[in-house]
């Protein structure tokens, strides 16, 4: 009798072994869903970021800054005032 409680005792702590490591809910996958969610929260944060740069520049563009505007002009358009002279640099 005392064998037979030791014998399932042993198989009873090798199936809890084997489930907390080869099933859904093991600890494995515990850490995997973890990084997948840290890495996640990284791409969002990327992303908050990218999304309040443009809400500020639609806020510059609906206020009609003009040192905002005359950037854009000069940077996008290639465009001077009538005293300044542009200069290409074609690498």
């Amino acid at each position: 009798m005392k064998n037979y409680l030791i014998g399932l005792f042993v198989i009873l702590i090798i199936i809890i072994c084997y489930l907390m490591t080869f099933s859904k809910s093991s600890i494995f996958t515990l850490f995997q869903l973890k990084k997948e969610v840290n890495e996640n929260n990284e791409i969002l944060e990327t992303f908050k970021g990218q999304s309040k740069e443009l809400q500020d520049k639609i806020k510059k563009l609906e206020s009609n800054d003009l040192e905002y505007l005359d950037e854009l002009a000069r940077d996008k358009h290639d465009m001077s005032k009538p005293d300044e002279i542009i200069i290409f640099n074609n690498k």
